[in-house]
């Protein structure tokens, strides 16, 4: 059985909405708790972490991309996995979410099982990833990244990544110097068959290279194939 506290979120405004999203995570056993507001996601969020938020983007007090916004900003929530879920769906909507710091977008109307789908991918991998302790503290120049706890650190200031731009920074660094195509760096952030387009991809390197400051030449572009992480910094372009 599952603890309360570590139920699923849905934040949805629209009740039928609501329960369709609920019934489909309920028959999968996952435990959910449902709100309507933002500020009812975040008081619940905040006081007891859910496993995952699936959260509209559309709410009636903040909007979802603001209220993703908030919950990592928050120490309780910042690594929570987020999915918004939307009807607005067109590219640039789904560049925003994630730069916002959702982890996952999925349109409006979508087949329960696809939703289904979705959350079981995102908790496989960061439920998967919180209990790997074994693995080694990765330093490339000033750039230190511990899998163990999903820390990275450029010199003395911590990195203030989402799961999702951890898993993406980590990937590169692991092959240091060496190109991974947009394709395999879906693969191994959201798994084999993953729907993720390579826009996604773009938009996080976008928000981690933001968050890089004057390092962000350190993830290069390698135009029409991918990106690269160099010790020594590069082409941001």
């Amino acid at each position: 059985m599952v603890r309360e506290g570590r139920s699923v979120l849905v934040v949805d405004p629209d009740a039928d909405s609501r329960g369709k999203i609920v019934r489909s995570l309920e028959e999968r056993s996952l435990a959910c708790r449902q709100v309507a507001t933002a500020a009812e996601a975040l008081e619940q969020a905040k006081s007891s972490p859910p496993r995952l938020i699936v959260l509209e983007a559309v709410l009636p007090d903040v909007s979802g991309l603001g209220l993703c916004r908030l919950l990592r900003e928050s120490p309780e929530t910042a690594r929570v996995p987020i999915l918004i879920v939307s009807a607005q769906a067109s590219e640039i909507d789904r560049v925003l979410a994630f730069e916002g710091g959702a982890d996952d977008f999925l349109p409006k109307p979508f087949y329960p099982a696809e939703l289904a789908a979705r959350v079981a991918a995102l908790l496989r991998g960061f439920e998967s990833a919180a209990q790997d302790r074994a693995a080694a503290l990765r330093q490339i120049g000033g750039l230190r990244l511990d899998r163990s706890g999903s820390v990275a650190a450029l010199g003395d200031e911590r990195l203030d990544l989402t799961p999702k731009e951890f898993e993406i920074l980590a990937a590169l660094a692991a092959q240091p110097g060496r190109v991974l195509r947009r394709e395999q760096l879906v693969e191994r952030v959201w798994g084999k068959g993953a729907p993720q387009s390579g826009r996604a991809i773009d938009a996080h390197i976008k928000s981690i290279r933001r968050k890089l400051g004057g390092a962000r030449d350190r993830i290069e572009t390698v135009r029409g194939v991918g990106y690269r992480l160099s010790a020594s910094g590069g082409n941001g372009a």
